[in-house]
């Protein structure tokens, strides 16, 4: 699946990441690439303090040259490889432009390499960050994906981002023609705040020409993404960490109890939209296969 959306801001990283850690502590082997000159992937993993990660050599040598698509950051968690992203990617979209204006398409250049990782390795989902304003980086993903996420918050900038995003889709369809909206995350919006999403959904079936399935879990605000982030952990890990320790523990050690505050609800919101994805794929995948296919 490729997470996007033609503006920044909006969550896709932290949608990739969380969606990542918390398939993986259920068991499944992933596949995260960072398709973003960015590099924040490393920033929420952790990797990035660590020298790890190759700041996207690997991507822009394998796709220019043809050498085989490698992992960078093999076991950045149990269960979960990266393909780092960083700026040596801005290389990449500059050589991706030239082929586009010369009339060629891109949207098929990620898919075959990546194909070929594949056969070669035992993944149960692939996800891909995309960045916000890079359109040939988005087409790699998209010609390559099966699935497209699209997080959102409710300002107009997102959403004619989303609309961006919707127009590259349709670009794609044209090499990858199995490629299909998934669903729109929002975000930094309460689950409860239901009048506020309904006028939101109204403003994502307009932009999005009436087809517009959002998922019923959304991620509300919290600064604890931010302070997540900042020690390198998924908001889960942190949520985990922060109720873990007993309040005596700090005052022996003569610190200040620390207080769990938003983190376990954020962890929360993620943890329900990570089983209604997992749970949509499973349905529609089982709805299209051949009878008598599980």
């Amino acid at each position: 699946m490729a997470i996007a959306n033609g503006k920044g801001g909006v969550g896709k990283t932290s949608t990739a990441t969380a969606l990542a850690g918390l398939a993986a502590a259920a068991g499944y082997n992933i596949l995260l690439i960072d398709l973003d000159p960015q590099g924040n992937v490393g920033e929420d993993l952790g990797y990035t303090g660590a020298g790890l990660g190759d700041e996207g050599a690997g991507i822009v040598n394998a796709l220019v040259t043809g050498t085989p698509l490698a992992i960078s950051v093999p076991q950045a968690r149990e269960h979960v490889d990266v393909i780092s992203g960083g700026e040596r990617l801005d290389d990449l979209a500059g050589l991706l432009l030239a082929r586009h204006s010369r009339g060629n398409e891109v949207s098929s250049v990620l898919a075959g390499p990546l194909a070929a990782l594949l056969d070669t390795a035992d993944y149960d989902l692939v996800i891909i960050d995309c960045p916000p304003g890079e359109p040939n980086l988005q087409l790699l993903a998209l010609g390559a994906a099966r699935w497209l996420i699209i997080p959102t918050r409710g300002d107009a900038a997102s959403l004619k981002g989303m609309s961006r995003i919707a127009q590259r889709m349709v670009e794609a369809r044209s090499s990858n023609p199995s490629l299909e909206l998934l669903g729109v995350v929002l975000f930094d919006i309460a689950s409860s705040a239901t009048r506020m999403k309904r006028m939101i959904t109204e403003q994502i079936e307009e932009a999005l020409g009436g087809v517009a399935p959002l998922f019923e879990n959304s991620i509300r605000h919290s600064i604890s993404a931010m302070d997540a982030r900042g020690r390198g952990m998924l908001v889960h890990e942190y949520a985990a960490q922060l109720e873990g320790e007993p309040f005596w523990q700090a005052l022996r050690e003569g610190r200040r109890p620390s207080s769990p505050g938003s983190a376990p609800a954020l962890a929360g919101d993620y943890a329900s939209l990570a089983h209604e994805i997992l749970t949509r794929i499973s349905t529609l995948e089982s709805e299209s296969a051949p009878a008598g296919v599980a």
